[in-house]
């Protein structure tokens, strides 16, 4: 997820949107559900909270900011 919001980055890409935030979590998770995808803020600054579902791993999720940085896992 690190190298995806570094290319978005590089690209130019602005900011994300709760679409593009599942899909880097899809990207390392292949395998995973998307359950559920939660506007939020976090320091001010608008986030993504991705819930997923993982066979045999479990339920998961990861906070990312618009800019396409990893908060939290």
């Amino acid at each position: 997820m690190f190298i995806w919001g570094g290319l978005l980055m590089l690209q130019g890409t602005p900011k994300i949107d709760g679409e593009i935030a599942a899909q880097m979590v899809e990207a390392v998770h292949p395998q995973a559900e998307i359950v559920a995808v939660e506007d939020t803020m976090v320091n001010k600054a608008e986030a993504y909270k991705i819930a997923y579902f993982e066979a045999g791993q479990g339920a998961g999720s990861v906070t990312i900011d618009a800019d396409g940085h990893v908060l939290g896992h």
